[in-house]
């Protein structure tokens, strides 16, 4: 547990934002709206998943 992982944030954030500009290259701001809209529906769906399938803690009362 002593081992700690390095992120290179800036480094990540930049790869991701060209990758994301040669796929949407040529689009118009319609479709490159709806891409995005696309994605953070699914994030969304994949977060509700995620916490959907975590045990939840039990409530005293």
């Amino acid at each position: 547990m002593g081992e700690k992982t390095q992120i290179r944030a800036v480094e990540m954030v930049r790869r991701i934002r060209d990758e994301q500009a040669q796929m949407l290259a040529g689009q118009s701001k319609a479709e490159i709206i709806a891409f995005f809209r696309k994605a953070g529906e699914a994030a969304l769906q994949e977060a509700k998943q995620r916490r959907a399938a975590q045990p939840q803690p039990q409530k005293t009362g």
